[in-house]
C-alpha cells in the first residue's frame, strides 16, 4: 500500500467519528438544559399564590405541594408548561412528575410579603410626589421592568394625596 492511501484509510474515520460525537455531545447538552424549573408569584388576592412550571413532560400530571400539606394536580400542555392558583399555601411549595425529581419552586409568603412592600413604597412615593407637586407622575425607571405592587400603590398614594392637597 502506498503511505496516500493508508493515511485516508487512518483518517477518515477519525473524521467520520469526531463528526459523529460532536453531535452526540451537542445533545446531551440540550437535553441537560432543559430540566424543569417552576415560581411561584402571588396574585391580586393575598391568600393565592400563582403557580408557574416550564420544560416538564408534556401531557403528564404535575403535583403541586406546600408545607400546609395540599397538593393539588395540574396537567402539563403541549409545550411541557403549566399555570396553577393555590390558596393558603405556606412553606416551600414543590411540583413533581410522576417519575420525575421534585422541583423547588418557591416559599409561599415571601412573594405576598414582597408584594405588600413594593406596594406600600409605591404608595409612599406616590403620596410624597403629589403632594409636593400637583401635577407629578410616576418617574420613569429606565429599562428595569416596574413592579406591578409598585405601579398600583404609586397611583393610589398620588391620587388620595391629590383628594387632599390638589382639589380645590
Amino acid at each position: 500500500m502506498n503511505a496516500r492511501r493508508v493515511r485516508l484509510a487512518v483518517l477518515a474515520p477519525l473524521a467520520v467519528s469526531s463528526l459523529a460525537l460532536g453531535t452526540v455531545t451537542f445533545s446531551a447538552s440540550t437535553a441537560a438544559a432543559a430540566s424543569p424549573t417552576c415560581s411561584v408569584r402571588s396574585t391580586d388576592n393575598p391568600r393565592n399564590l400563582l403557580v408557574s412550571g416550564r420544560n416538564f413532560e408534556p401531557h403528564r400530571l404535575v403535583a403541586v405541594s406546600s408545607a400546609s400539606g395540599g397538593v393539588r394536580a395540574v396537567r402539563a400542555g403541549a409545550t411541557g408548561r403549566f399555570s396553577l392558583t393555590i390558596t393558603d399555601a405556606s412553606g416551600t411549595v414543590r411540583a413533581r412528575q410522576s417519575g420525575g425529581r421534585t422541583v423547588r419552586c418557591g416559599t409561599a409568603g415571601t412573594g405576598q410579603d414582597n408584594a405588600r412592600k413594593q406596594y406600600r413604597e409605591g404608595f409612599r412615593q406616590g403620596f410624597a410626589a403629589v403632594r409636593a407637586n400637583c401635577d407629578a407622575t410616576q418617574p420613569r425607571q429606565g429599562f428595569a421592568a416596574v413592579d406591578e405592587n409598585f405601579r398600583k400603590g404609586f397611583r393610589d398614594g398620588a391620587r388620595l394625596a391629590s383628594r387632599q392637597f390638589c382639589e380645590d
